[in-house]
């Protein structure tokens, strides 16, 4: 997964409301301070107020390559 990938969100699918999806767009990628592991900045599309937001890559699934 890199920069420009959509990805859904698995463990935030079961409280969505109508208005609001798990999916959205990696904006940017970095290493963790504390577990030097990859975090992935996703940028949630539909009605979320926040963003991007941090997840770690077993978090999300991958539903499409940005090349």
């Amino acid at each position: 997964m890199d920069v420009g990938d959509m990805v859904r969100v698995s463990h935030i699918g079961g409280w969505l409301s109508k208005k609001r999806r798990n999916i959205g767009l990696i904006v940017k990628v970095d290493r963790s301070p504390v577990s030097h592991k990859r975090r992935y900045w996703v940028k949630l599309f539909g009605g979320w107020k926040v963003g991007p937001v941090p997840f770690m890559e077993r978090q999300l699934e991958l539903i499409s390559e940005s090349r």
